[in-house]
């Protein structure tokens, strides 16, 4: 009996969604690492992780019948099936429908799940070993030798091979679980940044491996959380601006932000015979797009963000100061703005520059977790981004300057400090995470905000100063 017109796939694919996504699982070491190890506990594991992937990513995954595949993939057909016709799998999907990220993330969950579901299963089931062991057997003779009777005996080993896992309300469990550990890690990428729309083999990698850190960190969740809650203020804010707020059209240059592509593209998907041409121009950034350049007199500059790592910052204060910055980042990053931390104690302890058009994973990790301790001196920090603000590069930065503590500032470096602000023209905004006002800093700054004002509802427009900044 020949193997023709059978598939491996229990998801019906085209050529370009298998190609996004051997584009990341075959070249990342990462994930490679873990198909090879699962696939000692399922053979198939490789197609398996395919039709997950696709199964999630499509809006309306088409199931292949049993017959159609190949029969040494039909436990995963069957796997498959289980799960698409399981409710659990509706809110994964709802996530992951044509976003890429989501999906890869979704779907090394789900075979982590289930891998160990099925492991652990084997551990306490001899009958399940035994049926494993000899729907293996079966698939391995009929490689070497095809044949009715020999595909006959898969089909029945696979059918009570996923019998025996049904009675464990295993695929309610694998997805349930899963669904769990993929809001709580997308989270984690999602509040510190980390989904910058950029899907390569080493971001990919990156990202889960700095996020995966991150997780393991109270005061790291503490601060995930605070920023979720900021930037949904922040949000709102940042909506009642036009996208394109301090930009004007110069011209055209390929990319696939949509709101900038050319109706001249966007009509490709009005027929469904032009459609896959404009999804595969997406997916490389070769969409016709309007090109915009910054109108100085409209448009806002970069951010340098001034955060205190003194000891009486340590605990909860260190946790509200980092979800302001972290707020504060994640709006320089979507208005393609220059963005640094300034951390310091008595002195500087570092200084991280983000990229505008790329988050590092590694400089994200750093701001979670820097912490320099011991005295506070406001002088350094504040010296630090002016020698920023007189580069080329930061020439147009304003400062947000996060502290509790006070430290003097002599009457020279006041006198110096606003004649240096009054050249460059440049704004300071203090965000006092303590309960009073600091008097050496309110001589310099444009306004200094309490940390009781910033998360009081009723105090109008205070949000609105720092988060529209």
């Amino acid at each position: 009996m020949g193997k023709e017109n059978k598939s491996r796939n229990s998801v019906v694919a085209t050529e370009m969604e298998l190609d996004i996504y051997s584009n990341i699982f075959e070249k990342s070491p990462r994930l490679t690492g873990e198909l090879e190890e699962y696939s000692e506990t399922l053979r198939g594991v490789r197609a398996l992780s395919e039709d997950i992937y696709l199964m999630l990513f499509k809006y309306e995954p088409e199931i292949r019948s049993f017959k159609e595949l190949e029969p040494k993939y039909r436990l995963n057909g069957k796997l498959v099936q289980e799960m698409d016709q399981n409710h659990e799998i509706k809110s994964l999907r709802k996530r992951c429908e044509y976003k890429y990220l989501n999906s890869i993330i979704a779907t090394e969950i789900m075979l982590r799940e289930s891998v160990a579901a099925v492991n652990e299963r084997l551990e306490k089931s001899l009958t399940l070993k035994s049926k494993l062991k000899s729907l293996n057997k079966a698939v391995d003779e009929y490689d070497k030798s095809p044949s009715d009777p020999l595909e006959l005996e898969i089909d029945r080993y696979t059918e009570e091979v996923c019998a025996e896992l049904a009675e464990t309300n295993f695929f309610y469990k694998v997805l349930s679980d899963s669904y769990k550990e993929f809001v709580t890690v997308f989270n984690t990428i999602k509040n510190w940044g980390l989904d910058d729309g950029k899907l390569t083999t080493a971001s990919y990698d990156e990202k889960m491996m700095v996020a995966g850190k991150l997780r393991k960190l109270k005061k790291v969740r503490d601060i995930s959380e605070m920023a979720g809650r900021f930037k949904a203020s922040a949000s709102s804010l940042q909506r009642k601006k036009t996208k394109e707020d301090g930009m004007e059209i110069c011209g055209v240059e390929i990319g696939n932000e949509i709101h900038r592509v050319l109706p001249s593209e966007k009509i490709l998907l009005a027929n469904e015979k032009t459609k896959r041409g404009f999804l595969k121009k997406y997916t490389q950034k070769e969409l016709l797009s309007y090109k915009y350049r910054n109108n100085r007199s409209k448009s806002k500059g970069p951010i340098i963000c001034c955060i205190d790592t003194s000891s009486s910052m340590e605990g909860e204060l260190e946790v509200w100061s980092k979800s302001i910055a972290m707020t504060l980042m994640d709006i320089a990053f979507k208005q393609k703005r220059e963005f640094v931390a300034v951390l310091f104690s008595y002195k500087v302890g570092q200084v991280i520059e983000f990229n505008k058009n790329r988050i590092d994973p590694s400089k994200i990790y750093d701001l979670a977790t820097a912490f320099f301790g011991s005295g506070t001196n406001f002088v350094e920090p504040l010296n630090e981004a002016i020698k920023l603000i007189n580069t080329a590069k930061y020439k147009y930065s304003d400062i947000i300057f996060i502290t509790d503590g006070e430290a003097p500032l002599d009457d020279e470096f006041i006198a110096e400090f606003k004649e240096i602000k009054e050249k460059k023209q440049f704004r300071m905004i203090t965000v006092n995470v303590s309960d009073k006002i600091e008097p050496a800093l309110d001589q310099i700054n444009d306004i200094q905000i309490l940390l009781r004002e910033l998360t009081d509802e009723a105090v109008d427009g205070t949000n609105e100063t720092i988060f529209s900044i």
